[in-house]
């Protein structure tokens, strides 16, 4: 029993020897100085500094702006308005528009510039004397007028002194007829204007 006291009160020596160790290290010890890194340039610094955010664009200023100018613009750029009462005081002769030089103009005869009028042919009335034999050989003797233009005659001039239809209208126009082949002739030579005017009423005449 002696040996296991003396174990013992060895064992509390030694566990206060390293209590007080302990202790001595916990009251010198310090703890190691902080790593403060490479120090910062002042323009990196400058960077890192907080930036105040800038204000968003006017659109609608802008916008407005745009419009004014291109109102401006139009207006600069738009005619005078045209000139609707005239007087003695505001009158401006304009100059005439799309002139063409007279070079390039190709300049016609005057003779085909304007188209000859036709000849004036003769013009007036005149009076056919005739006599008609019919199928029964009876002859009778008429008398009409006619008249003529441009050296054209009317052939429903012939034989207007009787009624339309009627038997002497009818054989009125047939004396005409004969008279107008009479005058014309063969046809072969056409010697005179009225010669030529009998013809061409023979050649269209209707009973």
């Amino acid at each position: 029993m002696e040996g296991w006291g003396v174990i013992i009160r060895a064992g509390r020596v030694m566990l206060l020897a390293g209590l007080a160790g302990g202790a001595g290290y916990w009251l010198t010890w310090e703890p190691p100085a902080a790593d403060k890194g490479p120090l910062l340039s002042d323009d990196a610094a400058a960077a890192l500094e907080p930036v105040e955010p800038t204000s968003a664009p006017d659109y609608d200023a802008i916008v407005n702006s745009m419009l004014r100018e291109s109102a401006e613009a139009e207006l600069s750029a738009a005619p005078p308005p045209r000139q609707t009462v005239f007087n003695d005081r505001n009158y401006e002769a304009r100059a005439p528009d799309n002139i063409m030089e007279s070079a390039h103009v190709p300049r016609l005869p005057a003779a085909s510039a304007r188209r000859e009028r036709p000849r004036a042919g003769l013009s007036g009335s005149g009076d056919a004397r005739f006599e008609w034999v019919d199928a029964r050989r009876k002859r009778s003797r008429w008398q009409t007028r006619y008249e003529y233009r441009n050296g054209v005659i009317n052939n429903s001039s012939f034989c207007r002194n009787y009624r339309r239809g009627s038997i002497e209208y009818r054989t009125c126009r047939k004396g005409a007829r004969a008279w107008l082949a009479e005058r014309c002739g063969d046809g072969t030579r056409l010697a005179s204007a009225r010669q030529r005017m009998y013809c061409h009423a023979h050649s269209g005449f209707r009973l």
